[in-house]
């Protein structure tokens, strides 16, 4: 990783990344999700350029580096980071990856390779209940100071997937009504 930041002229090092996906008041948001990100662009190396690799990877570090629950900036205070630690702010490789961090907000992506990043990133909602379930945990855990705000708030996400992912209605079903009951 370190050999692609250093390519690029991003000047962070790899364990301080890796540190900043690790504070404390992440429980969804980890190098947990993050490690799941990279596996999953690893996967799909084979029908990527290496720069497009490259631009997936970064992404992926960057995305969620700031992040903080309590904020409604946290894609755009993760760009700014990237830009502070790149050393041709104006090279289009940055400017792409810092578009395609900020189109994480509302996944809704200007690009194909941003439109791959998305899916990537939203992967957990294809999964089964189990896996749903674990994804509510971390995220219920990083938004707790919400409070009973958090439980109206997560059910209008909750639903606005159902019609995104068709496929899997029925586990996003469940755990609407898990939080229901639950929260």
């Amino acid at each position: 990783m370190q050999e692609i930041l250093d390519k690029w002229g991003i000047k962070v090092d790899y364990n301080m990344v890796l540190s900043m996906w690790n504070e404390s008041h992440r429980y969804y948001h980890t190098q947990n999700h993050l490690l799941e990100l990279i596996e999953q662009i690893n996967e799909k190396r084979n029908q990527l350029s290496q720069n497009d690799y490259e631009k997936l990877i970064i992404t992926a570090l960057f995305h969620d580096i700031v992040y903080d629950p309590m904020r409604t900036d946290n894609e755009e205070k993760s760009a700014q980071f990237l830009m502070e630690s790149a050393s041709d702010k104006e090279n289009p490789v940055i400017l792409e990856i810092k578009q395609m961090i900020l189109d994480t907000k509302s996944h809704e992506p200007k690009t194909q390779l941003s439109k791959m990043f998305c899916e990537i990133d939203m992967s957990v909602v294809e999964g089964d209940f189990e896996r749903l379930l674990e994804w509510e945990k971390g995220i219920s855990q990083e938004f707790k100071a919400y409070g009973p705000l958090y439980k109206e708030g997560r059910l209008k996400f909750l639903e606005s997937l159902i019609d995104n992912y068709p496929t899997n209605a029925e586990n996003i079903m469940k755990l609407i009504d898990w939080v229901k009951i639950n929260y």
